[in-house]
């Protein structure tokens, strides 16, 4: 079945974005390049300011304090953490009508089963972001890097892509599957690590961690292909040299929320390479131990 999510052509197409974090406000600034944007953030109505290379400005979006009043809209864009997901539906139940379409920017795998409540597959896009960004106040975002994301190259994926002004770059893929389970993979060996010794993306190179990070990532690799994911010969090493050229000084989400007191969402991290583990009965030893740490530490 065809789905189309857009406007006519002479009207500018309305998009809803939930959450103001960092991912949620660079994609807004992006898209409201082409489309009329409501930035969603709970009780709090002050607009959203990004600063990219030192310039800083406002996000020409409309924001919505709460779900009431709102309509359904051409597509509505998903920027939460992914165990965030469940409570959303104040906001999704108003804004998904019979034709709007969703895009899901989460880390993990499996972003379509989050939201089957509320939209049928066909009308879901899936997305990987690659973005070093961070809220630094209430109202603003700090984006480093806009590396850019990636999508199923798929027509409603097209679709969502001419959206997206030039800030972030996107980019579809033929292999959404291997696409998603490398970036779970590197963030399941850069995440924890921050988060558990609270220092910046320099704690990969750190000799005495350097071999727990190569151990988790190839580890990850192994499952991958176990779920049936094509992975490169060389996939833990390719996926180590990008982490090497992180920079240096950044933080992670998951090691920032833990400074503020939020929940961590390693459950969809570690927690979802070590469920494949355990369906295929694969041995993750350095996974498991950090899983468990990380639950220690949320306990």
């Amino acid at each position: 079945m065809s789905v189309h999510c857009h406007a006519p052509r002479d009207v500018r197409p309305s998009i809803a974005i939930v959450g103001a974090g960092a991912i949620g406000t660079v994609m807004a600034d992006a898209l409201a390049v082409s489309a009329e944007v409501i930035l969603c953030r709970r009780n709090r109505a002050e607009p959203m300011s990004l600063q990219i290379d030192g310039e800083r400005r406002v996000v020409d979006a409309a924001i919505a304090s709460t779900a009431s009043g709102l309509d359904p809209v051409d597509w509505v864009v998903i920027a939460t953490k992914a165990q965030d997901t469940a409570a959303l539906g104040e906001w999704l139940d108003p804004l998904i009508g019979d034709e709007t379409c969703v895009v899901i920017l989460q880390n993990g795998i499996g972003h379509a089963e989050r939201i089957a409540r509320w939209v049928p597959e066909d009308r879901i896009v899936p997305g990987i972001v690659y973005l070093v960004a961070e809220k630094t106040g209430r109202d603003l975002v700090v984006c480093r890097d806009a590396i850019g994301i990636a999508l199923p190259n798929t027509a409603l994926a097209q679709s969502f892509a001419t959206l997206v002004g030039e800030t972030v770059p996107v980019r579809l893929t033929e292999d959404f599957a291997a696409e998603a389970w490398s970036k779970l993979i590197m963030n399941v060996a850069l995440n924890p690590l921050t988060t558990l010794t609270d220092r910046t993306m320099e704690v990969t190179a750190d000799p005495a961690l350097r071999p727990v990070v190569q151990a988790l990532l190839s580890e990850g690799v192994t499952v991958a292909e176990a779920e049936g994911v094509r992975m490169s010969q060389d996939a833990a090493s390719t996926l180590l040299a990008h982490l090497d050229r992180l920079p240096r000084d950044g933080s992670t989400s998951m090691q920032l929320d833990r400074r503020n007191g939020r929940p961590l969402e390693y459950r969809f991290l570690t927690g979802a390479i070590l469920s494949a583990a355990e369906r295929h009965a694969v041995s993750v030893p350095h996974l498991r131990t950090i899983h468990g740490l990380l639950g220690a530490l949320t306990a």
